[in-house]
């Protein structure tokens, strides 16, 4: 049992080896990422806040699946979301 263990060890330090290795060469991929994912998420907020002083009742919610949308996808993924729930409302 013991010899799983030690395997899952080193499996484990090589695994957080290469994932260390992989964060510093692509560093700007990782940052490009946190950036749209910010952006997508003040973009939803203010639009959120448009939609309510213009009385639409469109309002997407902020939660991990909205903000993960806005980062994989960006701008589109943000437009795709509002176009979504324009569409459930018809």
């Amino acid at each position: 049992m013991e010899t799983y263990q030690g395997a899952l060890l080193i499996v484990g330090v090589c695994g957080i080896v290469l994932l260390i290795l992989a964060v510093k060469r692509h560093s700007h991929l990782i940052l490009n990422l946190v950036y749209r994912g910010v952006a997508g998420t003040i973009t939803i907020f203010f639009l959120n806040q448009l939609m309510q002083l213009t009385g639409f009742s469109v309002v997407i919610g902020l939660n991990p699946g909205t903000v993960l949308t806005s980062t994989i996808l960006g701008f589109p993924g943000v437009i795709l979301l509002f176009g979504i729930k324009i569409y459930g409302l018809l």
